[in-house]
């Protein structure tokens, strides 16, 4: 093996690691069409059903709480059958949304004498 060699192998190395990340950006940026893909981070549409949280009770059991549209289920899965627990209506997730403070909208101009007398 002399060096012609190694110069192809690292040159064929360099053509799949770009290629790879080329798949990569392609997946990321979300340029497939989502027939293509089932990848979540694909699907542009808000989801209707979710696991909101679940508590594994043993190695064979555990309790899910599904949200499906407006209504929440809360199930027990066990190996052998699913019971639905309860369902009822779910709570409306609060959004909060940052306010501006209404004196930082102003300039401050206070500092800049404080700065030119360290200077």
């Amino acid at each position: 093996m002399d060096l012609i060699d190694f110069s192809r192998y690292f040159a064929a190395l360099l053509v799949v690691l770009g290629l790879l990340g080329g798949v990569a950006v392609i997946l990321r940026k979300g340029w497939l069409p989502t027939g293509l893909t089932n990848f979540q981070g694909l699907d542009r549409r808000e989801r209707r059903l979710g696991v909101k949280e679940s508590l594994i009770l043993d190695p064979r059991r555990r309790i899910v709480i599904v949200k499906s549209d407006d209504m929440e289920h809360v199930l027990l899965l066990g190996p052998e059958r699913e019971t639905v627990l309860e369902t009822r209506k779910a709570r409306i997730e609060p959004v909060f949304e940052p306010e501006m403070p209404a004196d930082a909208a102003a300039p401050q101009d206070d500092a800049a004498p404080a700065l030119r007398a360290a200077q």
